[in-house]
């Protein structure tokens, strides 16, 4: 029998690598190639508006990120009008992002903690509150000898006080015959 060759990984890696057409080209949805524009104007959208704002025409913002090497997925020039419908896409975009946060957050089946992270008006904490039952002032919790005086109703009783006035509560049950 012949001996086996050992496969050399890091060859392997590098020769593949190495191969005409061995890298997949970024693409966007639909197929075609991804050029970095939409994500660009994504991260710069307010600069980009402010541009505008202060003067420039559309074209010349264009033509600026043209001569940073941004194309259309063609690999045409970026125009005035590729850069509007790309900005107002963007926009789209984000809105439709803000409206379905906003639905989110107004959902009741979701924790207290998640609906706080989205809404601010309920970013301060609020006072957990206990069932009827567990506070202080509930009678169930009061045995019949015993008289307390009114306590704060918000303050929490230990586990060991729950129990101990239970079976207060329930000791005529417990009695030997």
């Amino acid at each position: 029998m012949a001996p086996r060759s050992r496969l050399d990984l890091r060859r392997l890696v590098r020769d593949a690598a190495a191969a005409p057409g061995s890298r997949r080209e970024a693409r966007a949805p639909g197929g075609r190639p991804a050029t970095g524009l939409m994500e660009a104007v994504r991260a710069n959208l307010d600069a980009l508006v402010a541009l505008q704002a202060g003067g420039l025409t559309w074209d010349a913002v264009a033509s600026g990120l043209t001569a940073q090497g941004f194309t259309t997925a063609d690999g045409q020039p970026v125009t005035g009008r590729n850069l509007t419908g790309i900005i107002s896409s963007v926009r789209r975009q984000a809105a439709a992002r803000a409206a379905r946060m906003a639905a989110r957050a107004a959902r009741l089946d979701r924790p207290e903690p998640a609906r706080a992270l989205t809404d601010p008006s309920t970013s301060a904490p609020r006072p957990s509150r206990l069932a009827p039952e567990l506070s202080r002032d509930h009678p169930t919790l009061r045995s019949n000898h015993e008289a307390r005086a009114p306590t704060n109703s918000d303050a929490p009783l230990s586990e060991a006080e729950i129990r101990r006035l239970q079976a207060e509560k329930h000791s005529h049950l417990f009695k030997k015959d």
